[in-house]
């Protein structure tokens, strides 16, 4: 009796593993199938289209999930033949593809053309994926199998022969464009993109600085702050004018402005440049190239676009500008002409990030402050502004994409800089390092300006983006080192991203995730949020701001603690714009990556 109930036993376990293990290799292969076949051919493709580069990394990745799936389903249908689940297996699997794949390109494909139109090119340009990784299941004919894999392989054509890439929104997502769609050539030929005056000479410029001058990113402080001027809240009634208008090369740089003359930096061909512009009517003043052309070394990603992101700086009749790959100049501002120029990279054992060099170059006295990447102990480097000549370099942590600026906190002048793990401050005289705060997000991305909020008092507040938000910091000096203590925290608040909120009285304002936001600076919670203008960026001018949106539209708010009070706005430019604004006066110069224009605001009576 005991013999009986012993074989029984042993029956039991010996069957039910083989009767379970086909269902554990039908499951896994479709988890695999959706979450690392869809995503990395979706990678390549978008990658290959936007870059010009097969990626290595990638493609191993997605062979790897195609050789798993093979193995999980080699022979599958034969251990499944006996189940009624087996027939609906097919479909089953084609169902999740499309769905999944149609939900993918659906939440992160941009709206330059319908989407509809993406899903319709895009979703069969993929089945040869699951075909391949499938096509074992049954016991089809070698026949069969490469002649539906060869078909399959047909529909992948018409995507990349029809649709371009065209960069990343603000919030990560893929912007498709026809391929047909009309190209400016003189952007890649290299040919002037401002145009001279009618009879071919060089406009003349006024080179003298006034009270109203934009000198460098985000105005004369760098804090996006405009003093000095009231702009009029009736635009109603006293609409902007247009001045001028033209196409410029790729780049996210800002215009730098000191009297008549606005300098910014675009890519031209295969050479990076900066421009030299008349404020009153566009007119060329003068360009200098230099070889360059960011993506093109490894490291490098054109995912954010091409060209120099770096806004250049006007002081003492001399620009100071780094592009995109790291190259220094100095230039005379009347006539363009070098004066020096430096490979920062080079200089300090830097390496490419995906986004490049973006950090505005810093006058402190005597000192161009830069900061290249990819080196943690020369986050902060020093130049001679009048030789070229490297002074000091400093660092703990690696730059990102923030620049440096000078403020003044508990009584002491620092260099403040956002690194990839947070906000550290220096000395500008002696490159002494005072302090670090962590304060960071998921993928080491930091774009955001600090906001000193009361210097006297070492009080400062950070914010990022990427999932975490805002803090306020009180910093004092010690024996040894400065203490940071935090006075409110709030990872869900202001997420600034690449855009850089400003205070009004008792509020900070910012476009938080690209909805703008208001939030108290006592406690740092939200008291508003409102106005989807995506990640664009904003000056404060008076009591008014100025929303650069991304989609290019200007638009004037009236900041107010209880409510989003928008009183006007304008389509200053077409197409997405991550671009500072510039104010000098009543002109407020705005670009993107493919135009420019000037428009003179009304002021307030």
């Amino acid at each position: 009796m005991h013999s009986t109930v012993n074989d029984d036993s042993a029956g039991v376990s010996s069957t039910a593993p083989k009767r379970i293990w086909p269902y554990v290799r039908l499951l896994a292969a479709l988890i695999v199938t959706p979450s690392v076949l869809i995503y990395h051919w979706g990678l390549l493709l978008v990658m290959g289209m936007m870059d010009g580069r097969l990626h290595g990394r990638t493609l191993a990745i997605l062979a790897a999930g195609i050789a798993l799936v093979i193995l999980l389903t080699v022979r599958l249908s034969r251990q499944l033949a006996s189940s009624r689940f087996e027939p609906h297996v097919p479909r089953i699997v084609a169902a999740v593809w499309v769905v999944v794949t149609g939900l993918i390109i659906w939440l992160f494909s941009g709206n330059l053309i319908p989407k509809p139109v993406v899903l319709a090119l895009f979703v069969p340009a993929t089945f040869w994926i699951v075909w391949l990784a499938w096509m074992f299941y049954r016991p089809w004919s070698w026949s069969q199998r490469l002649g539906w894999l060869a078909l399959l392989l047909l529909l992948t054509i018409p995507f990349p022969l029809l649709l371009k890439t065209a960069g990343l929104t603000g919030d990560a997502r893929v912007n498709f464009a026809w391929r047909s769609s009309p190209v400016d050539a003189s952007l890649h030929a290299g040919a002037d993109v401002a145009k001279p005056q009618s009879d071919g000479t060089p406009a003349s410029l006024e080179t003298q600085s006034n009270a109203h001058d934009f000198p460098q990113f985000l105005g004369p402080d760098r804090t996006g702050v405009v003093t000095g001027v009231k702009l009029s809240s009736d635009w109603q009634a006293q609409p902007p004018r247009e001045l001028w208008r033209h196409p410029v090369g790729e780049g996210w740089s800002s215009f730098a402005v000191v009297g008549d003359q606005a300098v910014t930096q675009e890519q031209r061909g295969d050479s990076e440049a900066i421009v030299c512009c008349r404020v009153s009517d566009g007119a060329l003043i003068w360009v200098q190239t230099y070889p360059a052309r960011f993506g093109d070394a490894d490291g490098e990603s054109t995912m954010g676009g091409l060209g120099p992101r770096a806004t250049p700086t006007i002081s003492d009749d001399r620009v100071y500008a780094v592009g995109a790959t790291g190259k220094l100049h100095c230039l005379d501002v009347a006539s363009g002409q070098v004066i020096w120029a430096s490979d920062v990279q080079k200089d300090n054992e830097g390496h490419p990030i995906a986004h490049g060099v973006c950090a505005s170059p810093l006058i402190v006295g005597e000192l161009v402050i830069v900061a290249p990447t990819g080196n943690p102990h020369a986050s902060l480097v020093a130049y001679d502004r009048t030789t070229g000549k490297r002074v000091w370099h400093a660092g703990k942590f690696s730059a990102s994409y923030g620049s440096p600026a000078l403020v003044e906190l508990a009584g002491r002048r620092q260099i403040l800089l956002y690194t990839d793990d947070g906000v550290e401050g220096h000395d500008p005289e002696t490159d002494e390092f005072l302090w670090n705060f962590h304060w960071t997000n998921h993928v080491h991305v930091n774009c955001s300006q600090p906001l000193v909020i009361d210097g006297p008092a070492g009080r400062l507040m950070i914010a990022t983006g990427y999932d975490n938000g805002s803090v306020l910091l009180e910093l004092a000096p010690g024996e040894k080192e400065w203490s940071v203590k935090e006075i409110w925290k709030n990872s869900r608040e202001m997420k600034t991203k690449f855009t850089t909120a400003v205070r009004l009285g008792d509020c900070v304002y910012g476009l938080d995730d690209g909805i703008l936001a208001c939030i108290d600076l006592a406690t740092g919670k939200r008291k508003w949020k409102g106005g989807r203008y995506q990640h664009g960026q904003i000056l404060l001018v008076g009591e008014l701001l100025l929303v650069q949106a991304e989609s290019g539209e200007v638009v004037l708010v009236r900041p107010d603690p209880q409510q989003l009070i928008e009183l006007g706005r304008i389509p200053a430019l077409t197409g997405k714009t991550w671009n500072n604004p510039a104010l000098a006066g009543r002109c407020l110069l705005v670009r993107n990556d493919h135009e420019a224009a000037c428009f003179e605001l009304p002021l307030a009576e």
